[in-house]
């Protein structure tokens, strides 16, 4: 779907721009502007009367300093006069599915289903549910994943509010400026890079599918295949929750965001950063050898940085996992988490049975240095086990 409020005119932008700003000039909206001033409210202006905003709604919008707020208000809640009960009776879908759909995205549920407060794109992802269910997945099936994607969307919309915040929040500005450069830079992002963000999980799906490809049942269903083979690493900080009580908050979430910014720059295919926990990361991959090589790696490169940060533990085992709404279930999560706890500061800590994989494939002499490391028994795990101390040979 192409972005909303875009306008596409036969005539050459700056010409427009220059008929706009006559014609505003002469509406008395830019009074006592020169500069950048004058040039931003133009701007602002002008994406306004696009969305079919009247002069007299911008005079107001001015004289009531909220000029900025309308722009974001028009572009981050645009309305296109659908309610719940309108939705509902146009895609027959049932308003108690419809509204849990929408809480599990982010989108407001209002009291009265006969109030005006959706767009277009709402109304079309009501009818995506009946397409979804032709699929044969289920109610029950598609909500963890509705779930994922809300608070995936959220927590991409936190990031970017707070990247632009900061980047327009620039020391002596005025406010009233600062406020328009907000709402423009917010519209640019919310009609632009929706673009950029539906290619990126476009490519990250199909190579998902990919991946998955490779373990599908050979049979009639032809469903993908639950259980699979997978490695599973964590790595987390020591002393993550002491540090907190010395550190400011906003200290503490830059360390664990250089845990995972650096988990992020090791994990590349076939290893995937598959989510971050507070001070813990997990990367997972259908490579064994590939997973260690990320893993000591990502405690070299942390120990490098010397800069004060808290020490890194990591551990590795691999097993039976279930992939499930883009994350990983089963005993290989379990454990690998669990022989996290035993590695010590800066160390990499993996199973026997990682350490066979990786030395069956590619022999003693490898990449690596093995040391053996105490057995150790796990609650809800049966069995003592062997483990390894990893480092890279050289």
């Amino acid at each position: 779907m192409p972005p909303r409020h875009l306008t596409s005119l036969p005539i050459p932008q700056r010409l427009r721009s220059a008929m706009a700003e006559t014609d505003y000039d002469r509406a008395g909206l830019l009074e006592g502007l020169t500069g950048d001033q004058r040039r931003i409210r133009v701007e602002v202006l002008s994406a306004l009367a696009a969305d079919g905003v009247g002069i007299e709604t911008m005079r107001e919008a001015i004289e009531r300093d909220r000029l900025g707020l309308l722009l974001i208000e028009r572009t981050l809640a645009p309305e296109d006069g659908w309610s719940m009960s309108g939705i509902c009776a146009h895609t027959g879908q049932d308003p108690e599915i419809v509204s849990k759909w929408f809480r599990a995205l982010g989108r407001p549920v209002s009291t009265d289903p006969d109030e005006e407060m959706y767009t277009d794109e709402d109304a079309e992802i009501a009818e995506r549910i009946e397409r979804y269910r032709a699929l044969g997945f289920t109610d029950d099936e598609m909500m963890p994943v509705v779930r994922a994607i809300g608070r995936g969307v959220l927590n991409m919309a936190d990031a970017l509010g707070g990247l632009l915040g900061e980047a327009l929040l620039a020391a002596g500005e005025p406010e009233p400026e600062m406020a328009l450069r907000y709402a423009i830079e917010a519209r640019r992002i919310a009609e632009q890079d929706m673009l950029h963000l539906t290619h990126l999980v476009s490519v990250a799906l199909a190579d998902r599918i990919r991946s998955h490809a490779i373990a599908i049942e050979e049979s009639t269903a032809g469903r993908l295949q639950g259980a699979q083979e997978v490695s599973v690493c964590f790595a987390d900080l020591v002393g993550f929750t002491d540090l907190g009580e010395s550190v400011s908050a906003a200290e503490l979430s830059e360390v664990a965001e250089q845990l995972s910014a650096t988990a992020t720059d090791i994990a590349t295919r076939p290893v995937r950063l598959a989510k971050t926990i507070g001070d813990a990361v997990m990367l997972v991959s259908s490579d064994t050898t590939a997973l260690v090589r990320a893993a000591v790696e990502l405690a070299r490169r942390w120990s490098d940085a010397d800069d004060g940060r808290p020490d890194v533990r990591v551990g590795v085992a691999n097993g039976i996992g279930v992939p499930h709404a883009g994350d990983w279930f089963g005993p290989p999560v379990n454990l690998a988490s669990r022989v996290t706890t035993t590695a010590r500061p800066g160390q990499v800590v993996v199973t026997a049975a990682v350490h066979d994989a990786v030395v069956a494939r590619a022999g003693e002499d490898t990449e690596f240095r093995w040391r053996v490391a105490a057995p150790r028994r796990f609650k809800g795990i049966r069995g003592a086990q062997r483990l390894y101390r990893v480092t890279a040979a050289s």
